[in-house]
């Protein structure tokens, strides 16, 4: 973390910013996940508070939650973020549809060994990008693939069906470095 903070710390002086705001701008970066995670509790709550029933989160917010979430967590590390990928999010997309569809979660085949897919389910109204990572990240096996250090990208698929939300999150490794887990 240090690492990727000096590197922001000088970009941002050759930008003509300041050290002191440079602090300033790490502090509402790491708080950014944190942010966007109220703002969805917000929401949620005035919903319940005017009467209106609870609706499943958005799609693009759980994913973009989930992401800043897992990137989050991993910078606490030392870690570099992962990018999203469209292809990805597509393909976890997918799988977390079958998952609401069948009530259950397959076994995802990775013929040429770069996949890595973590899957769960749990009630929507806990849909929230902290809950999900959380949950994966108390699992010593989970929390291992989370914070791997050779990801290319991530992909997250969430899909409700009788007030659950199925989550699909995929990594991609290069060739030969991949472990396939499950929940």
């Amino acid at each position: 973390m240090e690492t990727l903070a000096a590197q922001a710390r000088t970009l941002l002086e050759k930008w003509g910013v300041a050290p002191t705001h440079a602090s300033f701008v790490e502090s509402i970066a790491k708080a950014i996940p944190i942010l966007s995670i109220l703002l969805t509790l917000i929401v949620t709550v005035n919903g319940i508070s005017s009467g209106n029933p609870v609706q499943p989160p958005a799609l693009e917010q759980v994913r973009t939650d989930v992401v800043n979430k897992i990137n989050y967590e991993r910078n606490l590390k030392g870690l570099i973020s992962i990018s999203p990928e469209l292809e990805l999010h597509t393909a976890a997309q997918t799988i977390a549809q079958r998952n609401a569809d069948s009530d259950s979660e397959e076994k995802v085949p990775d013929p040429e060994g770069n996949l890595v897919v973590l899957q769960q389910n749990l009630p929507y109204s806990n849909t929230n990008a902290d809950t999900i990572v959380d949950r994966f990240l108390n699992s010593e096996e989970h929390a291992e693939l989370i914070l791997a250090d050779k990801y290319d990208a991530l992909g997250v698929g969430v899909a409700y069906k009788d007030e659950r939300a199925w989550i699909v999150v995929e990594f991609t490794k290069p060739a030969g470095d991949s472990v396939e887990s499950t929940e």
